[in-house]
């Protein structure tokens, strides 16, 4: 065997095992044959050369070895010989050529050479039909380098036509139809041709079946299925059209050696359809799993080849998106010393260039927000100066870097005010928005950054200078009002609008700002898997729809304010009692109707990622906001266009919910008292016999309630936190600080109200802001005629959170649950025997283990349910707020999204039930609002931890007389005679809330 014949022999092992070492003997073996090759075998040789070290480039990205095979090539070919291979395997080699080094000459010398060989009437079927397949993706290349639509026509053309004469069985007819698949997905990328996506996915799907399982290569056409899956997904949001895109990619991944080339690029497709997988459903397993396989696509990747930096962009935004999710860990530095490594290695000629230096600026600016190091910041301010420098003048992020470098100045200038560096600031948002047309759609960004930057200055000196401020309003309200602006951008500059104008007094145009971003809440957290990032998206707003019913309270317009406040407040759970039933008749009546609901408002939630002041991480093509919020729109009225479906998603006008309470006989008398903190003003309206009376609140204070229940909180905590030893001062503390509070919540809110009211027997109170942590139905000096006498007090988070759910009837109307079972719960456990006693066997169900599954599947089947267990509150995360039961924990997104409008009482003896998240005290996400949210229609809950002995005697107290017809009055009689055992532990007696329906 001589050494061509070796040489083919290492290449075939190569071809089998995908082993780099045998193509490289190959090769080195080849160089020797065509060396030492007579001149009938010189041509030949060199054809396999240059053909072989074209692959190795594959393996290696070696430029060095690919400028080899084009010189090999381009050194043996004939003049005017097109149909032996050479002028094809020359031009495979500048077309990789060209995509290492965004080289279009290459490119178009490539397209030329196989214009020319499938062409050419001498070239056999076979070589043609491979001469145009690869033709197509050349052309596909052109597209995509020199944003060439009519090379893109003209790829799906000769890709066609590459089928046409390769036959049914043929070994080449899958990668060919991988080709065209690749063409018809691109086209509908560039033109939205769902029928171009249909059949990219029908070819991409037929090119899999065309290869035999035994081709080693198979996973090429398995991978391209992937992609197109992934892009049916993006386009219609089937969620297991996603997982199909999933399982093609890892069955890929499968069929090849650890060591394969092919792994890393199929790890980097894994990462980011795991990436878009974890936008959709929050899971954080699947975030985690995104980033092993982008971070094994970078480790088996030359570090001098295009895609290693295509791959590091990937794992760092990846990293960026852990960095989210979880800022305690390392992955933002990890992401920072990637996009380092990308600038590092690549021209600022380069597309990756500029898109690399804006995600480095994003992320140092993000690590200078944490940590303040103005060696960040700065490092920051020069990436962003390298993005825009790098940027064209007519690329279309070039407005983006523009307005990340005006954000960072802007930063510069909070650290430092040097007003040099806040006209830095200025002049580069004004060059962002002078480049941004009206319909750009990151013009409100654009508009938001220069009015608050203008405002600022405004603020630092120039407030006699009225068309300053002028010109800032008018930006703001620009972007608010702006159709194509991403949902918190425009509430954001709403708020921003709001704000000015209060500034100054003008309360009519402060009004109507505020209204704008209080309309807008909605579509800033729709209706996502994930209630934690809905949560975080509406803590952002905190006090907006407050601070907008304090403009309509100066405005002398309670029933706006009342409308605002119910627009504003209790969106992120009200989606399970207001939405869920209706979307299930849409369903039933018009199905794909439903699914293009969910479809929209899950796209319109991954819209709202984008920063309200930095542009967003470059390297994945951003949605046309503009255009999903056209979708979303139309879809809305298509669905309102249904008999019976006209108030879909509208807000209930609050004429409508105060009809509905006075409609309710039981609940004429009682008043509803929405009490509003703001900064300011503050305010109560009450609520009665359907008339809503204004009662101004001069002497609450909204910074001094925050203080107190901060105040509050800490004393609470230093009981829990108190040894033995010290556990009685901690309570003696707690004492002090429970009655300066309630003292103070009766001169500054009850007394107030009760004038207004004149004599009542019960209240039912709405609180916002820092009131929701506050023990109202404590206010006063804790004697006869304080408000624990006076009245009975029940609590709502919203005025639509008093109407009674539709109750359904289960087995037994008696049935009584109790569950107690847990870690450490021998006071609890006494507390369930005694229930069982009381009540009979034959009445109580004791699920046996307490699991998760055995509580939910206990609970839509009693009337009442007690819960004496371990629970817990989360500050940062109040949607983990969770029942720890036998084998784990029943949280609260898993309560709200029961159907529990059969349990007409659900009884929390547990710690922190009703504890409000002062961050989203305009969302209430404590466990007692998931039991009202999954139907129940009483709720007994605690703001603060109950001691075990005396919250067994409250609750036996509460039962005393059988499950009580009235919980409110219930249980404000149990904490009466409790207060009246132990006067000085309000500790013990305090916490206890009813949550529930008027009646």
């Amino acid at each position: 065997m001589n050494d061509y014949e070796r040489a083919l022999s290492h290449w075939d092992e190569f071809d089998r095992t995908g082993d780099v070492a045998q193509l490289a003997l190959a090769v080195d073996l080849l160089r020797t044959a065509h060396a030492t090759a007579s001149p009938a075998d010189r041509y030949l040789y060199g054809g396999n050369l240059g053909l072989a070290l074209s692959r190795l480039y594959d393996q290696t990205y070696d430029l060095g070895i690919l400028r080899q095979s084009i010189d090999v090539l381009r050194g043996g070919l004939r003049e005017g010989s097109t149909d032996d291979g050479y002028a094809s395997n020359l031009a495979l080699a500048l077309q990789k050529y060209a995509a290492e080094m965004d080289d279009l000459a290459a490119l178009d010398e490539s397209i030329g050479l196989m214009r020319e060989v499938s062409g050419s009437a001498s070239v056999d079927q076979d070589l043609r039909a491979r001469v145009l397949s690869a033709l197509s993706t050349a052309l596909q290349d052109r597209y995509e380098l020199a944003s060439d639509p009519k090379a893109l026509a003209e790829s799906v053309t000769v890709g066609r036509a590459s089928l046409v004469i390769t036959p049914e069985g043929h070994p080449r007819r899958g990668p060919h139809l991988a080709h065209l698949g690749l063409a018809l997905r691109m086209t509908y990328e560039s033109t939205g041709d769902l029928a171009a996506l249909a059949e990219a996915v029908e070819v991409s799907r037929e090119a899999v079946h065309a290869v035999d399982d035994e081709v080693p290569s198979k996973d090429i056409e398995m991978s391209s299925l992937s992609l197109a899956l992934r892009m049916v997904y993006e386009a219609h949001g089937q969620l297991a059209v996603l997982d199909e895109s999933i399982a093609w990619l890892r069955r890929a991944v499968a069929r090849l050696a650890p060591d394969h080339g092919r792994q890393a690029p199929h790890h980097s497709n894994l990462a980011l359809a795991l990436w878009t997988r974890y936008e959709r459903t929050g899971d954080l397993a699947v975030l985690r799993e995104a980033v092993d396989a982008a971070r094994t696509a970078v480790d088996r990747t030359d570090t001098d080849s295009s895609d290693h930096r295509l791959y590091s962009n990937n794992l760092g935004l990846t990293l960026w998106s852990l960095h989210e999710r979880d800022p305690e860990s390392n992955a933002l530095n990890e992401a920072i010393e990637h996009f380092r490594h990308i600038l590092a290695g690549t021209g600022e000629s380069r597309i990756f260039f500029h898109q690399s230096a804006s995600n480095l600026a994003v992320a140092l600016h993000a690590r200078y927000l944490r940590r303040g190091t103005a060696a960040d910041l700065q490092d920051a301010i020069a990436a962003a100066e390298l993005a825009d420098r790098a940027a064209a003048e007519s690329h279309v992020d070039r407005q983006r870097y523009l307005s990340l470098l005006g954000t960072l100045h802007q930063d510069g200038y909070a650290r430092d005010p040097d007003p040099a560096r806040l006209e830095a600031a200025i002049a580069s948002f004004r060059s962002a928005v002078a480049a941004s047309p009206p319909d750009h759609p990151d013009s409100a960004l654009f508009r938001l950054n220069l009015g608050t930057a203008l405002v600022e200055r405004w603020r630092a000196g120039d407030q006699a200078d009225g068309g300053l401020l002028a010109e800032a309003r008018g930006l703001l309200e620009e972007a608010a009002h702006s159709p194509s602006g991403a949902p918190r951008v425009r509430v954001e500059a709403a708020r921003s609008a709001g704000d000015a104008a209060a500034e100054v007094q003008d309360w009519p145009a402060a009004l109507t700002s505020y209204a704008i971003g209080v309309e807008q809440l909605p579509k800033v957290a729709p209706g996502h898997l994930d209630l934690a990032d809905r949560g975080r998206e509406l803590g952002r707003f905190l006090g907006l729809a407050s601070d907008a019913a304090a403009a309509a309270f100066h405005c002398g317009d309670p029933g706006r304010a009342l409308q605002l406040l119910e627009n504003g407040r209790g969106l992120l759970l009200q989606t399970f009692l207001d939405d869920i039933p209706l979307l299930d008749e849409l369903r039933t009546r018009e199905p794909k109707l439903a699914d293009d609901f969910v479809w929209a408002r899950h796209r319109l939630d991954r819209t709202r990622t984008a920063s309200a002041s930095m542009p967003g991480l470059g390297g994945i093509e951003a949605e046309d906001l503009h255009a999903v919020g056209n979708a979303w729109d139309a879809t809305i009225e298509r669905i309102r266009a249904i008999p019976g479906f006209d108030t879909f998603l509208r807000p209930t006008p609050v004429d409508d919910l105060l009809t509905a309470i006075e409609s309710d006989g039981a609940a004429k008398d009682t008043p509803v008292i929405v009490v509003n903190s703001s900064r300011l003003r503050c305010d109560a309206v009450v609520i009665r016999r359907g008339a809503a009376v204004h009662v101004p609140l001069p002497l609450l204070i909204h910074e001094e309630t925050g203080a107190h229940a901060r105040d509050l909180r800490r004393v609470i905590d230093a009981v829990a936190d108190s040894s033995d030893a010290g556990r009685a001062a901690a309570e003696r503390r707690f004492g002090e600080t429970f009655d300066t509070v309630t003292h103070r919540l009766f001169q500054t809110v009850a007394g107030p109200v009760l004038a207004a009211t004149g004599p009542v027997s019960r209240v039912h109170w709405i609180p916002t802001g820092a009131l929701t942590a506050l023990p109202l139905h404590a206010a006063g000096e804790h004697a006869p005629g304080d408000l624990l006498e006076r009245v009975i007090s029940s609590y709502a988070a919203t005025l639509r959170g008093l109407r009674a759910p539709a109750t359904e009837a289960v087995a037994s109307q008696e049935r009584i649950l109790v569950v107690s079972e847990g870690p450490g719960l021998e006071g609890t456990e006494r507390e369930a025997d005694a229930l069982q006693q009381l009540f009979g066997t034959d009445r109580v169900t004791r699920p046996v283990p307490a699991t998760v599954d055995n509580v939910v599947d206990a609970l839509p089947h009693c009337s009442t349910a007690h819960i004496a267990l371990h629970g817990y509150s989360d500050p940062d995360d109040p949607l983990s707020g969770a029942l720890e039961l036998a084998d784990g924990d029943l949280d609260v997104t898993a309560i709200s999204r029961l159907r529990l409008t059969a349990v007409r009482l659900a009884y929390l003896s547990a710690c922190d039930t009703a504890a409000p998240d002062d961050g989203r005290s305009d969302e209430p996400v404590h466990l007692a609002a998931a039991f009202r949210s999954a139907g129940c229609r009483h709720v007994v809950a605690t703001l603060w931890p109950a001691e075990d002995d005396s919250a067994a005697d409250i609750a036996l107290d509460f039962y005393a007389r059988g499950v009580p017809e009235d919980p409110a009055y219930a249980i404000n009689q149990a904490q009466r005679r409790r207060r009246t055992a132990a006067p000085g532990a309000p500790l013990t007696w305090g916490p206890y809330e009813h949550w529930g329906v008027l009646a």
